[in-house]
């Protein structure tokens, strides 16, 4: 009877020190689903497919993406937001637009606190650029016309009160220019008036507009960046271009975040998994053959990126009231 006792007791101690270990070793048992918060065929949803078609291998199971698009963003970051925290949702994060909506509108349903910081994937810099056919051959030669012509020369963009809007008003505060944005549905079309020769300028991101650069059909006149884009390195940054330092506020950073309370095994496993998958050759080519640039940072860089974001966004959101 003894014995009977201690062998119980020693299968019910194993029992219990090891099936959290196994609970994690069986993480993920199903597909993961990724929630990007704007339509098919943008940026973010892009960039969420091509990362869906690669990741599974490193990740342990499919994943799926589902768009949550409508109202700038909101609907598909309070979904994720509100979802369970199991770990078989996350979301493509984009910033600064998710900190424009919280700021610039009423009764948001998150904050920056309600997200876990997984994975940056991508830093996407804003540019300007002109047609090809235009009179500007530099950044020297658009802002002596805007100082000319103040209020009166019209540049599109994303928005209204877009990351690409929000460039825009860091742009004429830093310089003391004074332009007329013009707010198109997305860098598409925004690109569209530029070649159509609806406006004078336009503010890109540069993965939408590297295509019409290639092609000739636009040239652009300085990069919102810190340094020279890898994919455009005769181009100077605003900096260079300017002599000011212009805030790159614009950048649309887009990485991975989860609803808060994740375990910290299943966020360990996915921060794993999102690293490999950016040091994996396939991935890497495919993005580079579609203009993307990669940008890893693992979930405590991410989250410092994503607190100093919020900062610089609260620093001119006032300029887009």
């Amino acid at each position: 009877m003894k014995l009977y006792k201690k062998l119980f007791t020693a299968i019910v101690c194993s029992s219990v020190l090891t099936t959290p270990l196994a609970i994690a070793d069986d993480y993920p048992e199903k597909p993961v689903t990724m929630i990007v918060a704007y339509s098919p065929g943008g940026g973010n949803d892009t960039v969420a497919r091509l990362m869906a078609k690669h990741i599974e291998p490193y990740l342990g199971a499919r994943m799926v993406v589902e768009n949550a698009s409508g109202a700038g963003g909101q609907i598909g970051f309070t979904r994720l937001a509100k979802t369970d925290n199991d770990g078989y949702t996350v979301g493509l994060l984009s910033s600064p637009s998710i900190f424009m909506i919280e700021m610039l509108r009423k009764n948001v349903a998150f904050t920056l606190d309600d997200f876990q910081a997984i994975a940056n994937i991508q830093s996407d810099p804003i540019l300007l650029a002109v047609n090809a056919k235009s009179d500007y051959q530099s950044f020297e030669d658009f802002a002596k016309k805007v100082e000319n012509n103040a209020g009166s020369i019209n540049v599109s963009g994303d928005g209204p009160q877009s990351n690409i809007h929000l460039q825009a008003a860091a742009l004429e505060d830093a310089l003391s220019l004074d332009i007329n944005f013009v707010s198109y549905s997305g860098s598409g079309p925004s690109a569209t008036a530029l070649l159509g020769n609806e406006v004078e300028a336009a503010l890109l991101t540069t993965s939408s507009a590297l295509a019409f650069i290639e092609s000739g059909r636009i040239r652009p006149l300085a990069v919102f960046a810190p340094e020279r884009h890898p994919a455009l390195k005769e181009l100077p940054t605003i900096n260079e271009a300017s002599g000011t330092d212009v805030a790159d506020i614009g950048t649309a950073i887009r990485g991975v975040a989860s609803p808060a309370g994740v375990s910290k095994e299943r966020v360990e496993h996915l921060e794993k998994a999102f690293e490999s998958l950016l040091k994996d050759e396939d991935f890497i080519k495919a993005a580079q053959n579609i203009g993307i640039t990669l940008t890893y940072q693992n979930s405590e860089a991410f989250e410092e990126t994503l607190k100093s974001s919020r900062d610089g966004t609260k620093r001119y959101i006032d300029l887009m009231k």
